[in-house]
């Protein structure tokens, strides 16, 4: 591939990435608290978000099979285009009070919203082997910028709202469906492929038969584990911090040290995954989701430790998204490698919604501490993992 189309490619693919990050996270951030207003309670205040991520876990197949059908130009910019044209059905929703419509447009808003997780390997195409985690590591850190400022904005994307006559807690969804408009048009215009999407058979007797089905597992399992632990712990801390007594501004502050300990050193987790290895990495992770599991359960809802813990937590998941993304893509053949990323990010994100859907009933029942430490219990599944693939 010509390093000028390599270059215009990576670039669509991280512009995609980084502006549709922004108004997904806005909405994340926002939407257990809708629920609860509407709902009156937090019991269920997690089900819309376990919606939105059942919504990915969907169209992570969905796009796949589009993938395979008609290139990931395509397939990835109407992914896109679907998530903006339910951001807007999801903004009426919330302006009158229509949960049931709110919560069907947060899962189809999911649904195209993968098109940004399943970028990651489109990504890794345009490098040769050894230059393919920090392929994704960059893609990955596109989101930092739109994912962390995004949250501080929410106080002032609901006072504009509100000035031009729309209900305040609109605000969000709005600025989520223009940003995935602008996301889908850039993949449109830009994004070419690297290589074909079906390769020559994997070769019937490798030398090792247990090691690509082995790291197969271990990276499978790294991805559910660490993307299960963030969306468990992170989905009910806005709340925490509103039971706390604290307004969006907190909630905003406490966000964006969250996202930006997901994104901001994606690029270095790249670089030590192809450097050190990527079962190094992943134990990396489980050791930083374990201590933004135990800080998180003992900190106050005012304190900058809760910042500190929800940075971790995002620091963790990256680790672990970044190395097994890496060793899944490299342990997979070529010929059926998009259909195994599919229902890995199935998976992946079908688990992190009944993580979601859980968060609520666990922060009604035990309370926010031991939410934490389930969370901090759950890391530790890797390690066994990687035991057995040694």
């Amino acid at each position: 591939m010509a390093d000028s189309s390599r270059a215009r490619s990576a670039a669509a693919l991280f512009a995609g990435v980084a502006v549709s990050a922004m108004g997904y996270t806005m909405m994340v951030a926002v939407i257990p608290l809708t629920a609860e207003d509407l709902l009156r309670s937090p019991r269920w205040s997690g089900a819309p978000s376990a919606l939105a991520t059942t919504g990915v876990a969907v169209g992570t197949v969905w796009l796949s099979r589009l993938i395979v059908r008609h290139g990931r130009r395509l397939a990835l910019a109407w992914g896109y285009l679907a998530a903006g044209a339910m951001a807007l059905v999801a903004a009426v929703a919330a302006a009158y009070g229509l949960f049931a419509l709110l919560a069907a447009a947060i899962f189809c808003v999911g649904g195209g919203y993968s098109a940004s997780r399943l970028s990651r390997y489109a990504a890794a195409d345009l490098y040769e082997p050894a230059r393919r985690s920090a392929a994704i590591g960059w893609n990955i850190w596109a989101a930092t910028a739109g994912a962390v400022a995004g949250p501080l904005f929410l106080s002032a994307t609901e006072r504009a709202s509100s000035r031009l006559g729309l209900a305040p807690i609109a605000g969000p969804f709005l600025v989520a469906a223009i940003a995935f408009g602008i996301s889908g048009l850039a993949l449109f215009v830009a994004y070419a492929p690297a290589r074909p999407l079906h390769g020559p058979p994997a070769p019937v007797a490798p030398p090792d038969h247990t090691a690509a089905p082995t790291a197969l597992r271990l990276a499978v399992a790294s991805l559910v584990i660490g993307q299960v632990v963030m969306v468990l712990i992170m989905t009910m801390t806005p709340i925490h911090i509103r039971h706390g007594g604290h307004g969006l501004d907190s909630i905003g502050v406490v966000f964006a040290s969250h996202t930006f300990g997901m994104f901001a050193f994606s690029p270095v987790a790249g670089v030590l995954s192809d450097r050190l290895g990527r079962v190094p990495m992943i134990l990396a992770a489980s050791a930083v989701l374990v201590a933004a599991g135990l800080l998180a359960a003992t900190s106050d809802t005012g304190s900058p430790v809760l910042a500190v813990a929800l940075f971790l937590l995002g620091l963790g998941w990256c680790f672990s998204f970044v190395a097994a993304s890496a060793l899944l893509t490299e342990s997979a053949p070529l010929a059926r490698l998009v259909r195994i990323q599919g229902i890995a990010d199935s998976l992946v994100w079908g688990s992190a919604a009944v993580a979601g859907l859980s968060s609520g009933l666990l922060l009604f029942a035990v309370g926010y501490p031991a939410l934490s430490y389930t969370g901090a219990a759950l890391a530790v599944v890797p390690v066994f993992f990687v035991r057995r693939a040694r």
